[in-house]
């Protein structure tokens, strides 16, 4: 028996007819979706059949008019490390018009959600992510946590996502999907693009990664990027320059205060009400000014609560912090995380240099992803991942004008590729725009007739950054 004709008899058990109904969304939290749900049983490692199974965990969301004879949209998580199934719900709006007349189908990435989860406690505590970076301690918790979880964590990468991909729409099938892919999850959607062209009606990319650059190096850069974006749009409002004038400079000031020695603040924890002593320490402030950075209605906060801190007045932005990393902590499912990273990207970070890093984040990002590396289980991945994806495939693009992650520069690169594709930009947007303005039309429309040239996107040319807040009271009238 070949390897391959083994594979298709676990990847081709479950049938359509195996769907039931179930309600998905994050558990304890979020927003709720009816939706019908399957497993499909798949080997962990292709190349050994015979050995160890996962199961993926599939959800389906019905068009609205009824059964459809449409390549079902194939929603595809960011992170890495980002559950589909439970990530979807807070987004479900967006994608209403496309789901009015076409199946959503959702696949936890395996080492996600359903998908033979990959957590690893003693990385996503709030103190080992963010407080005092120590390399020691976070390459001993990763060894602790690769040898805890019960899986052969090299086969948890993008290729092996791909695979999973293929077995489902074979599985289920369908002659094709169209892919909606954001963060990460572009990368995804690329490389299904490259390896299955055939089986590929359209392609939405949000927030665009680039095949052959790492994730990491080029995180400082791009953060720094967007917040100097929102030091200048300060400076040239009048209400903000006057509320807070010479922001970026305070800010590099509070940043060598916090660097020489970590500040002790009382304040009230923002979820229990109880008095409280947190150490804000400078990374613990960079990771508030990155993760802030993303949402426009973030950022709008930043000039406040910078300026409060630096007149002293630590509690808003303690709270702030404290809320993030709550939020944080069931946000990825930090072994796939890593499965892929070490994988795909640490093998290609720069043996030396950053360390005169001038971005705000300095070498933090690089340094702790290398150390949890060092002794994360990894495996090489072919030439041709790190080459750029060409491909005459329909193919939309959409990039926030200050994302601090996935800058509009990304999407620029990969259309070079595409020979039939067309790049957007929402103005004052930062990571991820399927939700922004009239971008859920336009991708509906992309889909009824994917010719990306003939859209008519002058109606993104309406968004604008949020205003800031100048006070409590919020932004000036």
């Amino acid at each position: 028996m070949s390897l391959l004709f083994a594979a298709l008899l676990l990847s081709a058990s479950p049938a359509a007819a195996d769907f039931e109904d179930c309600r998905i969304g994050q558990s304890g939290t979020g927003p709720k979706l009816a939706a019908q749900c399957m497993a499909l049983k798949v080997p962990e490692n292709r190349a050994a059949p015979d050995g160890r199974v996962i199961e993926l965990r599939i959800a389906r969301l019905r068009a609205r008019s009824g059964d459809s004879e449409l390549p079902p949209l194939v929603f595809i998580a960011g992170g890495p490390g980002q559950s589909s199934v439970e990530s979807f719900p807070g987004v479900a709006a967006a994608f209403e018009q496309i789901r009015r007349d076409r199946d959503i189908l959702l696949v936890d990435q395996r080492g996600t959600g359903g998908s033979h989860p990959l957590q690893c406690p003693q990385l996503e505590q709030a103190d080992d992510l963010t407080m005092e970076f120590d390399p020691a301690h976070a390459r001993d918790a990763a060894a602790k946590c690769a040898a805890a979880l019960d899986a052969d964590l090299r086969f948890y990468t993008t290729l092996d996502a791909i695979e999973d991909l293929e077995a489902v729409r074979d599985t289920l099938g369908h002659e094709t999907f169209v892919l909606y892919g954001i963060s990460y999850g572009t990368r995804v959607a690329q490389e299904y693009l490259r390896r299955y062209p055939d089986r590929i009606e359209a392609v939405i990319l949000d927030g665009v990664t680039v095949p052959g650059e790492a994730l990491g190096p080029k995180i400082a850069s791009d953060a720094q990027h967007a917040l100097d974006l929102m030091f200048t749009r300060c400076a040239a409002s009048a209400e903000c320059n006057r509320a807070f004038p010479e922001l970026a400079a305070r800010v590099k000031v509070l940043q060598r205060r916090l660097e020489e020695r970590p500040l002790d603040v009382q304040l009230r924890h923002p979820y229990t009400g109880e008095r409280t002593q947190e150490k804000i320490s400078w990374p613990r402030a960079a990771m508030l000014l990155r993760m802030y950075s993303y949402t426009p209605e973030a950022i709008s906060l930043l000039p406040l609560l910078l300026s409060q801190a630096d007149a002293g007045d630590w509690q808003a932005f303690a709270a702030n912090v404290l809320t993030l990393e709550r939020e944080s902590e069931t946000l990825l499912y930090t072994g796939m995380h890593n499965s892929v990273v070490c994988s795909e990207d640490a093998p290609f970070f720069p043996a030396a240099g950053a360390a005169a890093e001038p971005a705000y984040l300095g070498t933090l990002t690089v340094d702790f992803i290398t150390a949890m590396c060092d002794v994360w289980p990894a495996r090489a991945m072919p030439a041709d991942f790190h080459h750029p994806v060409a491909s005459d495939k329909p193919v939309l693009l959409l990039s926030g004008e200050a994302d601090p992650v996935t800058p509009p520069e990304n999407a620029a690169k990969v259309a070079a590729g595409l020979s039939n594709a067309r790049h957007l930009i929402a103005p004052g947007q930062g990571h991820g725009i399927a939700w922004r303005g009239c971008s859920s039309r336009l991708m509906a429309e992309f889909l009824e007739d994917p010719d990306p040239r003939a859209l008519d996107a002058s109606c993104l040319d309406k968004l604008s950054a949020s205003p800031f807040f100048i006070d409590r009271n919020g932004p000036t009238p």
